[in-house]
């Protein structure tokens, strides 16, 4: 279902639920047109700074789509909102543009797609990687994956491509939601199916699982694979695709 997002944007996002969205890269020139107006001065410096087009606008796009979704659920004008970045480099939005309760939200991208997950008072990850074949998975995975993840993958063979791929966006969507992202001990946190639920997956740290939260696998296209991390038990999940303009 297509969602029509007019202006000035109030979406609703109850307690206990987190909102995916889908912004297709076939509707990166419309979003980017219809947007561009609500980035910052340092955002329109950084999107200068892209040498070809369809990143910078890309990047446009996906930057105004995130400031217009935080602001619907936010309730006011996208131009309004601030954001900083922690030490590890996680986007996060200052307190005084966010009066209400703390807004979480995650931002990842592909090539045909950005997905953009938000909820409240959590912690939420989300990731999308692009199929790809011939990548060096011993090389790549080297000090990221653990070692039951190591093994998992070695079993998947001749299917390992795939496989690595469905744990590379459980690992990077866990991490980007406990805030330290590839860069401190991921190695020590291991992601594996959920035999006993379709589309679910678990997460352990040191070999202690970690309770209360929800780990989904997010059916999209064949060519990609999606993950979702949020420290929420049970978490309903909603997946919505992107339209801010007249369809």
């Amino acid at each position: 279902m297509r969602h029509l997002l007019l202006d000035p944007p109030c979406l609703p996002l109850l307690p206990g639920t987190v909102q995916v969205w889908v912004l297709p890269d076939a509707d990166v020139q419309a979003a980017c047109s219809a947007l561009a107006h609500t980035l910052s001065p340092d955002e329109h410096e950084r999107a200068r700074r892209y040498q070809r087009e369809p990143h910078r606008d890309r990047f446009i796009a996906r930057r105004g789509m995130l400031r217009w979704l935080s602001a619907g659920y936010l309730g006011c004008a996208p131009e309004s909102l601030c954001f900083h970045f922690d030490g590890f480099g996680k986007p996060g939005l200052q307190r005084a543009a966010a009066p209400k309760s703390e807004l979480a939200f995650s931002v990842s991208q592909t090539q045909s797609m950005a997905l953009l997950a938000f909820a409240w008072d959590c912690s939420v990850g989300v990731d999308v990687e692009q199929l790809m074949d011939g990548v060096d998975i011993t090389s790549v995975g080297r000090e990221v994956f653990s070692l039951a993840e190591e093994r998992a993958l070695h079993a998947a063979r001749p299917a390992s491509a795939a496989a690595f791929f469905s744990t590379w966006t459980r690992k990077e969507a866990l991490l980007k939601a406990v805030g330290t992202g590839l860069s401190l001990q991921a190695s020590s946190y291991t992601t594996q199916d959920d035999r006993q639920r379709e589309s679910r997956w678990r997460a352990s740290r040191n070999g202690l699982p970690l309770a209360g939260w929800t780990f989904l696998d997010l059916m999209l296209t064949p060519g990609v694979r999606a993950a979702l991390a949020v420290s929420r038990r049970d978490a309903q999940v909603w997946l919505n695709l992107c339209a801010p303009w007249p369809a």
